[in-house]
């Protein structure tokens, strides 16, 4: 660069990789990843996301405000993807039955729930929701459906 000007040129990239490169995100979930610890507090430990994950898994102080405000008892997470709300759930209720259609995933909210030591609360389903509801009979329970998308 002219003038021994220390500023970049447009177009010239650093040398070294950025963390985020290194754990394989990409670029459209860079703006996640950079949240991380709003979406698992304790992500430094061994939490484990797939692409979808990121930018489907409920926060930590949102999944916690559900959890307070539902009262205990069973929960059902139907489509539990990679454990944010289950997690929060089985911390404060009594247990948690979290269902998912992708073992992957599955596979990622357990290891989750097990960096949060609530693994043992939560009975993890591999399956689709809605072929499995007409067999869950269970009479007083809160079902949990939404997913955050964006």
């Amino acid at each position: 660069m002219a003038g021994g000007s220390k500023k970049r040129r447009r177009g010239e990239k650093k040398r070294g990789k950025r963390k985020h490169e290194k754990e394989g995100i990409t670029p459209l979930n860079v703006k996640y990843w950079l949240q991380r610890y709003k979406l698992f507090s304790r992500y430094d430990e061994g939490i484990r996301m797939d692409k979808e994950g990121w930018y489907s898994v409920t926060p930590d102080e949102i999944a916690i405000g559900h959890a307070e405000r539902c009262g205990g008892g069973l929960v059902i997470d139907c489509f539990s993807g990679v454990g944010g709300n289950a997690i929060q759930f089985a911390r404060l209720c009594q247990f948690v039955v979290a269902i998912d259609i992708d073992p992957q995933k599955v596979v990622m909210a357990f290891n989750n729930a097990s960096i949060y030591g609530v693994e043992y609360y939560i009975d993890f389903i591999i399956g689709d929701f809605f072929q499995l509801a007409p067999y869950l009979k269970v009479l007083s329970s809160v079902f949990i459906t939404a997913a955050n998308f964006g």
